[in-house]
C-alpha cells in the first residue's frame, strides 16, 4: 500500500493562475490604463500564452471588476470614478490596520528587521541628488506595506488589499514623483518608523491604529492629486464601458 506522501498531488501555479496575476498585476501597476482597450487573443500573443490560460484571467479579473466585458471580444480596464476610489481607499485602511495588527502578533524578528530595512531604502535622499531614486523609493514605500500585509499570515487578507487597493496604487506613485511632494513623504516615511516601533514592541492596538490614520491620511492626499489632474473618470461615467 503506498504512503500518504506518495499519493499526495504537488501542486504549482496553473498557466491560468500565471496569466491572471501576470495581467492583474499589469493593470494595478498602470502598465494597462484605465479605459484601455483589450482582446483574449491580443493579451495571449502579449504573453506567449494559448487563449485557455487567458480566458481563465478574464473571467477571475471581471469578477473582480478590474476588467468589464464589453462584446464578445472586447474587454476594457475599469475606469473607477473619484467615489469609487474613495470608497475602496476606505477598505483598504481598514484591512491595512488588521494586517498590522496580526503582524505584531505574528511576524518573526527577520520579518520585523526585513520591513526596517526596507523602510531605511525607502527614505528620500538630498535633493539635489535625488532623480533617478525618486521612484525606487516610492516603490520601497509601497513594499513596506506589502511586507507588514504579509507578516499577517492571512492569505485571504492579502488578497482582499490587493483587490481594494488596485486602481490607488498607480495613482500614489505619480502623486509621490510629482513636484511639491517632499513634505508629504517626508511625514509618510516618518510614520513608517512609528508603525516599526508599534510592530517591534508586539503592540498591535497601537500598530493597527497608526496604519489606519496613515492610509487614510495618504488616501486624501493622493485622491486630491488625482482630482486636480483629472486623473480619474466622472462618478456617472466611471465603472462601465465607453461605447464607440
Amino acid at each position: 500500500m503506498m504512503a500518504a506522501s506518495e499519493r499526495a498531488v504537488v501542486t504549482v501555479p496553473s498557466l491560468g493562475d500565471q496569466a491572471y496575476r501576470i495581467v492583474r498585476d499589469m493593470v494595478t501597476s498602470g502598465e494597462l490604463a484605465p479605459g484601455e482597450r483589450l482582446t483574449e487573443r491580443g493579451l495571449a500573443s502579449r504573453l506567449g500564452v494559448s487563449p485557455t490560460p487567458i480566458r481563465e484571467a478574464i473571467s477571475r479579473l471581471t469578477h473582480e471588476r478590474l476588467l468589464l466585458r464589453v462584446d464578445g471580444r472586447t474587454l476594457q480596464v475599469t475606469a473607477p470614478s473619484l467615489r469609487h476610489l474613495r470608497e475602496m481607499s476606505l477598505i483598504s485602511g481598514a484591512l491595512e490596520g488588521v494586517a498590522a495588527r496580526l503582524a505584531a502578533e505574528y511576524a518573526s524578528k527577520e520579518e520585523l528587521d526585513e520591513i526596517a530595512r526596507v523602510h531605511r531604502t525607502s527614505l528620500p535622499g538630498d535633493a539635489a541628488t535625488r532623480g533617478d531614486r525618486r521612484e525606487a523609493e516610492a516603490r520601497k514605500r509601497h513594499e513596506f506595506h506589502e511586507l507588514i500585509a504579509r507578516a499577517s499570515r492571512n492569505q485571504s487578507l492579502l488578497d482582499m488589499i490587493a483587490t481594494a487597493e488596485a486602481f490607488g496604487r498607480p495613482l500614489r506613485l505619480r502623486a509621490q514623483l510629482s513636484g511639491g511632494a517632499e513634505m508629504s513623504i517626508a511625514r509618510a516615511v516618518e510614520e513608517h518608523g512609528e508603525i516599526i516601533v508599534a510592530l517591534r514592541a508586539r503592540d498591535g492596538v497601537r500598530a493597527e491604529e497608526i496604519v489606519r490614520a496613515h492610509t487614510a491620511w495618504i488616501a486624501e492626499r493622493y485622491l486630491s492629486f488625482a482630482e486636480e489632474h483629472g486623473l480619474v473618470a466622472a462618478d456617472d461615467l466611471a465603472d462601465r464601458p465607453s461605447g464607440g
